[in-house]
């Protein structure tokens, strides 16, 4: 009596089982991961940390995706208000530039954080003028006027690294050193001021001025 009563008792906890699989082996539907819920959850690139592209897919001259490509220092007419520094994404990703910033030793603009320049685009900064900001067109209303015969800008990451660099009109201009440093120019070169009404455009050949040349404004293209 008892090794049939242990038998059913066995044959009772097999049958358990063997349905607790079926129901495993059985259930249908998807398992779907969650979305990430952090402060990047479509897993874009950052250029502060992704290596820069080669050739034709990023200027290999620059740490960053991002450089000044034009600079209108001297527009047709009055100059307050109607400057702007653009600057190009030209690698084949998108560029997280949000708490960048950009300055001329004296006056700066940050980007805002989480702005991006999608691959292959371009963003104006107007110095001196107020607007309604997107992604091609940002207003710095408190940024002083360029000066005309000699200056420099800078583009920082983080604040404080430079990440590309431009002087005109003579050397020795703010953050000559620091971009000499980490060579994004070279001591004592300077491209040479464009004419009224015309910029200096960006080549992405070279850190220093050969890759700068004066043509006609083109804002945005």
């Amino acid at each position: 009596m008892r090794r049939v009563a242990l038998f059913a008792a066995l044959g009772g906890l097999m049958a358990v089982l063997s349905a607790c699989g079926d129901y495993a082996n059985t259930t249908k539907g998807t398992v779907t991961m969650p979305n990430s819920n952090g402060p990047n959850p479509q897993n874009l690139p950052n250029p502060n940390t992704v290596p820069k592209p080669v050739t034709p897919y990023g200027y290999a001259v620059s740490a960053s995706p991002v450089t000044i490509e034009e600079v209108l220092i001297d527009p047709a007419g009055p100059n307050a208000g109607f400057q702007y520094v653009e600057l190009f994404n030209a690698s084949a990703f998108v560029a997280d530039i949000g708490g960048w910033v950009l300055t001329n030793g004296a006056d700066s603009y940050t980007f805002p954080y989480g702005f991006r320049v999608n691959s292959g685009a371009r963003v104006l900064v107007h110095i001196g003028a107020a607007g309604t900001n997107d992604d091609a067109n940002q207003f710095a209303p408190s940024f002083g006027e360029l000066d005309v015969d000699t200056g420099s800008l800078a583009l920082l990451r983080h604040g404080s690294d430079v990440v590309d660099f431009v002087q005109w009109g003579n050397a020795g201009n703010a953050l000559e050193n620091a971009a000499v440093l980490v060579g994004e120019w070279v001591a004592g070169d300077y491209v040479l001021r464009a004419q009224e009404g015309r910029s200096i455009h960006y080549t992405g050949l070279a850190n220093d001025s050969s890759a700068w040349f004066e043509d006609t404004i083109s804002p945005g293209q």
